[in-house]
């Protein structure tokens, strides 16, 4: 791993932990809190950043299939906190497998055949993909904390929908 993969793995790494020291420890209320029916609540949050995280990084630039259900990601079932942090875990291994070997040279390249994107579709660059994914994580990141803030300060029988 080259000096410009290894800061934006160790950048990953940083959102990442910051944002688990951030749900470390919330009762299960807070972490399936929404202030409506039509909000994502943080566990469901998690559960998207996994798949996304499998999709962009495991797929698009390791090529390792992810079996993607985009849509599943977003169910309202209440995932078991322990079950959205295994997957959180599995995704970010699989972010240290694929990007250890990798040069910056290597991140020009084309994404994985399976992954386009924009209109017409086309096949991002392996940077462009992990550069995506970082600005969803830190997008989704900030949707989680102000989540956990307000559901700190919601009155109870507001939580959970």
């Amino acid at each position: 791993m080259d000096a410009g993969v290894r800061a934006l793995t160790a950048y990953l790494d940083e959102t990442w932990d910051a944002l688990l020291k951030a749900v470390a420890g919330v009762d299960e209320a807070v972490l399936h809190w929404t202030p409506g029916p039509e909000f994502n609540s943080v566990a469901i949050l998690l559960r998207h950043l996994a798949g996304s995280e499998r999709w962009w990084i495991g797929e698009a630039i390791g090529g390792v299939p992810s079996r993607r259900v985009r849509d599943k990601e977003f169910l309202h079932d209440r995932p078991r906190r322990e079950d959205v942090l295994r997957a959180v875990e599995d995704a970010r291994r699989t972010t240290r497998q694929v990007l250890a070997p990798l040069t910056m040279q290597d991140l020009e390249a084309e994404a994985a055949p399976s992954v386009t994107q924009g209109t017409p579709p086309r096949r991002p660059t392996k940077i462009w993909a992990l550069l995506h994914y970082i600005e969803h994580l830190g997008y989704h990141r900030g949707q989680a904390l102000l989540l956990l803030k307000l559901a700190r300060n919601a009155p109870r029988e507001a939580s959970p929908h």
